[in-house]
């Protein structure tokens, strides 16, 4: 349950919630049951038992934004009836509502809630007797509900930001490693899903340690980007691109079958060799290509495919290698470079 939470920001926020909400709401449940208030009683328990089953759900389904906006409607609109039942001691309970209807839905619909519930309040409140009780309640309403959108706006900001400085390279924007396995994993399953083709490419630069130890890490640097680049101008939207490590990318290919994924393997080792210089030096890669066999789990498929860069490396270098189905590998075209050795760092 832990590592469950750990990795959905929102079905940790809804959990949360749920629980700190119904720890508040039960006493005074408790109070009114035990001092003639059934009804009122009755109102907090339907609350709380429409938070519960949220919250349960959420974390079954992993539908966390649906289920989160089930508990927020449930909290504004209870906090409606129990203000219009009770008066003030409902009424305090408006102010946090409109601040975690913020933290838990998106602006719009939380605008929307906390609306329902100042109406609400202003309408069958009977405390608000007065036009200025009721004009000073509205604007401490929107004022509340202003900040708290400010707030919840610029916490989604940063976490955006942060996880995708998580999740992607520094140097080329590509994908990271840790990233990879979710998006295999995905694809996969939409694979199956759908019974549509799926291809993965590992690509390594061929002797790139040479250019780091005689040009420099600055240039290796250089030449990381301007394939990186180079890449993303020759594939899809909705391709995935990755950098698995070094000079070594991983590019996913939703709806490639053999065909496409040897033919667009090919496409970027040409493009690398016409396009990549580094210095007066031209750079090449070496591709191993893979379909997805339905069955079989991220890492066999990712190890098919690098064992297919790797027979690419052994057998010449600038070349792909296409591995067209379960256990099988076969040579696609390309050219060989001068020098067959495979040297550390190739």
């Amino acid at each position: 349950m832990r590592s469950k939470l750990r990795g959905d920001f929102q079905l940790a926020l809804t959990i949360a919630f749920a629980v700190v909400t119904m720890l508040g709401i039960a006493p005074f449940a408790v109070y009114r049951y035990t001092h003639g208030q059934t009804l009122v009683g009755l109102v907090d328990t339907a609350i709380m038992v429409a938070i519960g089953l949220g919250a349960a759900q959420a974390y079954r389904s992993g539908r966390a934004e649906a289920m989160a906006l089930l508990i927020a409607a449930a909290c504004s609109i209870g906090c409606a009836v129990v203000s219009a039942m009770v008066g003030l001691a409902g009424l305090l309970w408006a102010f946090p509502v409109l601040l975690a209807n913020f933290l838990l839905v998106p602006r719009r619909q939380a605008a929307a809630l906390s609306l329902v519930l100042t109406a609400g309040v202003l309408l069958f409140d009977p405390v608000l007797g007065s036009a200025m009780l009721k004009a000073t309640f509205a604007v401490t309403a929107a004022v509340v509900s202003l900040f708290a959108g400010i707030f919840a706006w610029r916490a989604e900001s940063q976490r955006v930001q942060l996880e995708a400085m998580a999740a992607h390279d520094p140097l080329t924007g590509a994908h990271n490693r840790r990233n990879m396995a979710a998006e295999l994993k995905t694809a996969m399953a939409a694979s199956i899903r759908d019974g549509t083709p799926l291809g993965l490419l590992v690509f390594d630069l061929d002797r790139f340690k040479a250019i780091n130890d005689s040009l420099g890490h600055e240039a290796g640097d250089r030449v990381l980007v301007q394939v990186s680049e180079l890449v993303r101008r020759n594939t899809r939207k909705q391709d995935r691109f990755f950098r698995i490590g070094g000079e070594e990318f991983g590019l996913l290919l939703p709806g490639a079958d053999t065909a496409a994924l040897q033919r667009i393997a090919e496409k970027l080792r040409r493009a690398v060799e016409a396009e990549v210089r580094c210095g007066d030096r031209g750079v090449t890669m070496s591709l191993g290509a893979a379909t997805y066999c339905p069955g079989e789990s991220a890492g066999s498929w990712q190890r098919r495919a690098d064992l297919a860069m790797y027979r690419a490396k052994r057998e010449g270098r600038n070349r792909t290698v296409l591995d067209d189905d379960c256990g099988h590998v076969a040579v696609a075209a390309g050219e060989s470079v001068r020098d067959p050795a495979i040297e550390h760092g190739a």
